[in-house]
């Protein structure tokens, strides 16, 4: 291949990234009002057809159709079907939480992430105003009061996938992958203190009123946990009430305040090596391609853009990261992403040890020994769970064991299909000298906290 032709197709690929840098920020048409709502109510929906989901669940992910039913008591409501309706989004125009029933027979769990299954399998949708959450919470808290919520904290590419299938393959237990509402709320919440921080006027709508101060945002935790308890726990033929939520990377800045909105709650903290996770992200983003791995990284490096959503892309906005060189671009925020989330984590753990963390693993243990691991966490966590128990499935729980946790999502680095096997990834690496350096020197920005992409934190399961 001559150096004409090279040219000709690292221009083309860098075209091809400048078209879908445009497309990602490209603002969705709407249907639905967006005005204050003051009564609930229910709509028949469409989910629209996404490939992958890139922004946050949203009502904008469905076309309505037919015509609205109003909904005067929604407590009601929600106590004679609440089983029905899991929490999905939340409208800060229309100030509602947004929750949906899925088409008859659907089995939420089925899909490796609660949300995408939310979405593609919606049929109806409840918008119940923020204002009348309470109502709707209280209606329902005795019958969930009960619950053991886990909430599974994480950098990404760690296992806690692999971690939520095989809770929910136990007797003892359920887990749900990444319920999107808590980075809806952390994402509003993070945008309200950068504009202030700024300068800047607040929205004028819901977000600016329900997060303006730290009581009215533990509320809204609270109860949007006890609909999510209560929907799970019904809908759950088992009934189980310990409930594993695997949160998205970005809600560990919520930690301070998912800890007084669930006191009694248990926390795990799962992480790897942080280059190991900027590789895997790099392979699964594109689909094990290191050319246009590389014309990427290059040419977004030289736009300084990103095509890192934005609850990846808040990790840089800390002041601490305002110094780190090609600031604002693919890179940038690849590095920042892991070394926030490790930071907070550290810095949560000095905080409130009692609470932060119940169990910490690392990628390695489950690789290792993913039995072996499993178990040890789960008595951490004080849950008594023995395999060889009468009541357990072995066929699910081997199957948790042996599939890719993630086969058939994008998310997946080589499986592309529907429980195929996992197999640890043995190829070369991708990751360059100066790309390791750059991740060490985002690392040193945060002091003596973070000192590399190897760091450990104490009573980390290895």
């Amino acid at each position: 291949m001559d150096v004409f032709t090279v040219a000709a197709v690292i221009t083309a690929l860098s075209a091809v990234v400048v078209v879908f840098y445009f497309l990602f920020r490209q603002p969705t048409t709407s249907s639905w009002p967006k005005i204050k709502q003051s009564l609930a109510y229910t709509q028949n929906v469409i989910p629209k057809k996404r490939k992958f989901q890139r922004n946050l669940n949203s009502l904008d992910d469905f076309v309505p159709t037919g015509e609205s039913t109003t909904v005067h008591d929604v407590a009601r409501l929600f106590a004679r079907r609440g089983k029905e309706f899991s929490v999905y989004s939340i409208d800060w125009e229309q100030e509602v939480v947004v929750l949906i029933r899925p088409v008859d027979g659907a089995d939420l769990k089925a899909h490796p992430f609660f949300r995408e299954a939310q979405r593609r399998k919606a049929a109806e949708v409840l918008c119940v105003p923020l204002e009348k959450l309470q109502e709707v919470a209280s209606a329902v808290a005795d019958e969930v009061a009960h619950v053991q919520e886990v909430f599974i904290f994480m950098t990404g590419r760690c296992g806690s996938t692999l971690v939520t299938r095989f809770v929910e393959a136990t007797s003892v237990a359920q887990a749900v992958s990444e319920p999107d509402v808590f980075s809806v709320i952390h994402m509003a919440l993070h945008r309200l203190k950068r504009s202030s921080q700024h300068g800047q006027p607040p929205p004028r709508h819901g977000s600016s009123t329900v997060l303006s101060n730290e009581e009215s945002t533990i509320a809204l935790l609270r109860n949007v946990g006890t609909l999510l308890n209560y929907n799970l726990v019904t809908s759950d033929a088992r009934h189980r009430d310990v409930i594993f939520y695997k949160l998205k990377p970005d809600v560990i800045l919520l930690g301070d305040l998912m800890a007084r909105a669930f006191p009694s709650a248990k926390t795990v903290f799962m992480y790897r090596d942080g280059l190991e996770v900027s590789e895997s992200v790099a392979r699964a983003s594109f689909q094990q391609s290191y050319v246009i791995y590389v014309v990427t990284m290059c040419v977004t490096t030289l736009l300084r853009v990103s095509l890192a959503p934005d609850f990846l892309r808040c990790f840089g906005d800390d002041p601490k990261f305002s110094t780190v060189r090609h600031h604002g671009t693919g890179r940038f925020h690849m590095s920042t992403w892991w070394v926030g989330a490790m930071l907070c984590a550290a810095v949560l753990q000095k905080k409130q040890p009692g609470y932060f963390f119940h169990a910490v693993i690392y990628y390695s243990a489950l690789v290792n020994d993913k039995k072996r691991t499993f178990s040890l966490l789960m008595k951490k966590l004080g849950l008594k769970w023995n395999p060889e128990n009468p009541g357990e499935d072995t066929d699910k729980i081997e199957k948790a064991l042996t599939e890719d946790s993630q086969a058939g999502t994008l998310l997946c680095a080589k499986a592309r299909k529907p429980g195929e096997k996992w197999a640890p990834d043995v190829s070369s690496r991708w990751m360059w000298l100066w790309e390791r350096d750059y991740f060490w020197e985002v690392c040193r920005h945060t002091g003596n906290e973070i000192p590399g992409p190897d760091f450990l934190l104490p009573g980390t399961i290895v």
